[in-house]
């Protein structure tokens, strides 16, 4: 299924340089992240929505496809330690005085706002 969209095909840099794939983000955090650690690595990228994530970023202001984030090659191996654990990494809710507070609270505070 996902054939359909092309997110499983072989991408490539148009100078023909191959890529691969480093990580699908799915929050706009989290994909400023990733590439302020290639940028400051030197490491050239590419960016792609998924699916009709363009699209749904235009209307919703996000993207339930995800982003891929494509690296040369040569330079995937380096991109994927600086990247290392983005993927699995918690979501932490915080209070207004940088306290860690649990979901529901977060809920009860975003209500209240």
């Amino acid at each position: 299924m996902f054939d359909l969209f092309g997110m499983e095909k072989p991408h490539k840099i148009t100078d023909g340089d191959e890529v691969e794939l480093l990580i699908t983000v799915y929050d706009v955090a989290v994909l400023g992240i990733v590439r302020g650690l290639l940028e400051d690595e030197n490491i050239p990228y590419l960016v792609r929505e998924r699916g009709t994530g363009n699209v749904m970023k235009i209307v919703t202001g996000f993207s339930i496809y995800g982003t891929d984030v494509f690296v040369p090659a040569a330079a995937l191996e380096t991109a994927k330690a600086l990247v290392a654990g983005l993927e699995d990494a918690p979501v932490v809710f915080v209070d207004d005085d940088g306290n860690e507070i649990s979901v529901d609270e977060a809920a009860e505070q975003a209500a209240d706002d």
